[in-house]
């Protein structure tokens, strides 16, 4: 999948977030940048899934540029 599900959505999850970046990159890197620091970003949790505020994920990402 190319797109992201919803790109209107308030929130996006771990696979959402991989897409943004260029060349994609892995869910397993997303948490692995969060516990190092570089990626901080606030877990909401629905049901069993795990999303972040898509605010949040755009701001962290300029951050680290």
């Amino acid at each position: 999948m190319d797109k992201l599900v919803n790109p209107d959505a308030t929130f996006l999850s771990a696979s959402e977030i991989g897409k943004i970046f260029s060349p994609n990159i892995s869910k397993v890197s997303i948490w692995r940048w969060q516990k190092d620091g570089r990626l901080k970003l606030t877990k909401y949790k629905f049901g069993s899934r795990v999303f972040y505020k898509k605010d949040e994920v755009i701001n962290a990402i300029e951050k680290m540029k």
